[in-house]
Parts: C-alpha cells; sequence; structure tokens
C-alpha cells in the first residue's frame, strides 16, 4: 500500500512538471475582414473580463509583409476573409502574411458561391494546407465548427485561453479530453502485459486532469495534484474489466481493452470539467461517483458482450466510443 501511495504521488509530481513545462500564454489573434470575424469575436468575448489580453483584434485591414512578425507571437491566428471567382491578389497577399507567420491558423473565407475556385487557390499558397481553411458560404459560417477548429490549433496555449475566455472553454476541453483519449486507446492497443498499462494510461489520465484544472484558472502545483489524485481513483476500475475481457475473447479482449481505456479516460476528462464547475475545492465524492457511473456502465456493456459472444464485440465497442 506505501509503494502504491509513494508510485501514485511521485506520479503526481511528474504530471505536474509535464504540464507545467508544457503550457504557455500566447493571444489568440483575429485579423482581416471585421465582417467575417465579428460572429466568432462575439462568441469568444462572451463572459471575458474587460481588457482581457487572450483575445487580440489585430489589423481589421489589409495586411502588410511586417505584419507576420506581430502574428508569429501568437498561440494561434483567425484570418477572416472574402473571395472572389478567383483569389484576388489583395487576399492572397493576406495569406501569404499569415503563412509566413509559421503559427497554428485558421482561415475563415467567406464567399457568394460554394464550392469556391478561389478557396482552392487559397490552399495552395505557401505556408497554408487546405484543412486551415474553412470556406463558406455568404452569412452561413458554420460557427461550431470553426470554434472547434481553432481550439485544435491552440496547442500549449489552450489552457490559458481557456481560463481567460469562457465561453471557449469548452471547446478546449472537449480537444484535451478526445485527445487524451485517444493517446490511452493507442497504448493500450500496444502494451499486452496484463497490469504494465496501467501506469501508463493512469499518467495520461493525471496530466488531463491538470491540464483542464488550469483551463479553470488553477494553480498547478504539486500539493493540488496529490488532491485531484481521487478523480483518477475510478479509473483503475476501467482497467480491470479491460483485464477481465482477456481471457473470455483472447482474439480480440485487446481491442475491447483499448475502448475501455479510451471511454475510461473520457469518463474521468468529463467528471473532472463537472467537478471544476461546480467550483468543489477539496471535496471529491461527487467526481468519483461520476466516474463510477460510467464504469458501472461499461460493466453493463461487458456483461452484453459476454452474452452476445464475439459476433456483437464490434457493434458494441463502437457504442463505446
Amino acid at each position: 500500500m506505501a509503494s502504491g501511495v509513494f508510485t501514485g504521488a511521485k506520479s503526481a509530481f511528474g504530471a505536474v512538471r509535464d504540464v507545467q513545462g508544457d503550457q504557455a500564454e500566447r493571444p489568440l489573434v483575429l485579423c482581416g475582414e471585421k465582417d467575417v470575424l465579428d460572429p466568432v469575436r462575439t462568441v469568444l468575448a462572451e463572459g471575458a473580463v474587460a481588457g482581457n489580453q487572450a483575445l487580440q483584434i489585430y489589423a481589421l485591414r489589409r495586411l502588410q509583409k511586417d505584419d507576420s512578425k506581430q502574428l508569429a507571437k501568437a498561440g494561434a491566428v483567425v484570418y477572416g476573409g472574402r473571395l472572389q471567382n478567383s483569389l484576388d491578389d489583395a487576399t492572397r497577399t493576406d495569406l501569404e502574411v499569415v503563412g509566413a507567420a509559421k503559427r497554428p491558423k485558421l482561415g475563415l473565407l467567406e464567399s457568394l458561391d460554394m464550392p469556391s475556385p478561389a478557396a482552392t487557390e487559397a490552399s495552395r499558397i505557401r505556408g497554408i494546407e487546405p484543412d486551415d481553411l474553412i470556406p463558406f458560404r455568404r452569412g452561413q459560417l458554420p460557427i461550431e465548427r470553426a470554434l472547434r477548429e481553432i481550439a485544435d490549433r491552440t496547442e500549449a496555449s489552450g489552457p490559458f485561453l481557456a481560463a481567460s475566455l469562457p465561453a471557449f472553454r469548452p471547446y478546449v476541453t472537449d480537444r484535451l479530453i478526445e485527445s487524451a483519449a485517444r493517446r490511452n486507446a493507442r497504448l493500450a492497443l500496444m502494451i499486452f502485459i496484463p497490469g504494465a498499462d496501467m501506469p501508463v494510461l493512469t499518467a495520461t489520465q493525471m496530466r488531463l486532469v491538470l491540464r483542464i484544472a488550469a483551463c479553470y484558472g488553477e494553480e498547478i502545483s504539486q500539493q493540488r495534484a496529490i488532491e485531484l489524485l481521487g478523480v483518477l481513483g475510478a479509473g483503475f476500475g476501467f482497467r480491470q474489466l479491460a483485464r477481465s475481457m482477456l481471457d473470455f475473447i483472447p482474439v480480440a479482449g485487446w481491442v475491447l481493452q483499448s475502448g475501455i481505456a479510451y471511454a475510461g479516460t473520457r469518463a474521468v476528462g468529463t467528471a473532472a470539467v463537472q467537478y471544476f464547475e461546480r467550483g468543489a475545492i477539496a471535496d471529491v465524492s461527487n467526481v468519483r461517483a461520476f466516474a463510477e457511473g460510467a464504469r458501472v456502465e461499461l460493466q453493463q456493456l461487458v456483461d452484453r458482450v459476454r452474452s452476445e459472444g464475439v459476433d456483437g464485440l464490434r457493434e458494441r465497442f463502437r457504442e463505446m466510443r
């Protein structure tokens, strides 16, 4: 028992170092056409403290070559532009400047008609990839998609931006949870020795909880990490379920093991979000209850797979994801 506590504390300290070391405080910078950017800016600014430097409006005009130096300081750049039938020189220059900044970027390109040949041209500009652009018909900006895409590009600045921009926080925490869950699912596929994956998967969950804490402006410290170890306690139950399947489904059990690692990590992350949303400081009982409820649902899934046999595994695995 003492060894387990020591190992947990040591892992917590390591997680704190990792999270503290990979965080940045770079702003989210919006530039380009004001009317195109306004819907995104309005949502991002909702609930933010006046004078907040996390969201910066820069150069609501045509960009100049030297603007790339300022944009290079951003955590991510969001550009708004309008497209004609073909890519006009001014918009091309704007995108060249954005590409030259070499920062994560998203271009919101409004067009009269879709699909837009001009958007295809834009994706060929140096420093711009097709996935960096969201072309859309005038007046039909897919705001939810845009916010998710922005969150995907915030990288190390994500927790800082989430803490400063409450309306943006759910998009960042969703990205963190999904990324950690996918990582644990891959790790569970790669590690075949029963129990050997537990410390690795729990370390990912620990870092996830600390990053979510940072999204709510919580101090990331060793004391806080130890306190939050309770959040992860129910996570071990997910691994026990996975190992119990190996004897029943010796060939396909590792697939379900990966699915349980994915679902268990998502449950821990979702529980942590609820914990911080409620403003709890010391009592983690509500979080553990949430995670335990998710574990019970997974146990029911395992029972169904046992009764349905291997043929029902694939469909149930899709349900779990």
